[in-house]
């Protein structure tokens, strides 16, 4: 059991220190998104996709883990590792509970960095899409009505070549 408990706190602070490390990530592709720069935004992009995916692994590992703690304390329902604490010997306690407040603090902070990035894409492909929308008007006649009040058609209907406005 005490083997688990120094595994599963070798895994934390793996994950700890993932989550440390794509916050830089995260903010790096605000500042792409921001100033358009393209090129470094699929440079961070990549980077961020490789932590992702070790993080992803250490995740899953550490709740193999935690599942494999909870049936050795007799446990088996526990879900987290907040009903497993109180159930270790204090200098294991103490440290996966330290772990469990960094791990959370980064992800709240992960996650935040997450949605904020995602909203600067969605506005900027909102507007990307309202300005075609609106030079698609512009440039093609709009249907409107003709004789005896049917809709017809407008004559030109032009397109951009490139996608650029």
């Amino acid at each position: 059991m005490v083997e688990t408990q120094l595994q599963l706190i070798t895994l934390l602070s793996e994950k700890r220190d993932l989550l440390e490390k794509m916050l830089p990530y995260l903010e790096e592709e605000r500042r792409c998104i921001v100033e358009l720069d393209m090129a470094r935004l699929s440079v961070v992009a990549e980077q961020k996709s490789e932590l992702l995916d070790m993080l992803q692994e250490t995740s899953k590992a550490s709740r193999l883990l935690m599942q494999q703690l909870a049936g050795e304390m007799g446990m088996p329902e526990a879900q987290s590792l907040s009903p497993l604490l109180t159930k270790l010997e204090e200098p294991q306690q103490e440290e996966l509970r330290g772990l469990q407040g960094a791990i959370l603090a980064s992800g709240a902070a992960f996650e935040r960095l997450l949605r904020s990035n995602g909203d600067l894409l969605k506005g900027a492909l909102l507007t990307v899409d309202r300005s075609l929308e609106f030079f698609g008007r512009v440039l093609n006649n709009s249907t409107t009505y003709g004789e005896a009040g049917r809709m017809v058609g407008g004559a030109n209907r032009s397109r951009f070549l490139s996608g650029e406005v």
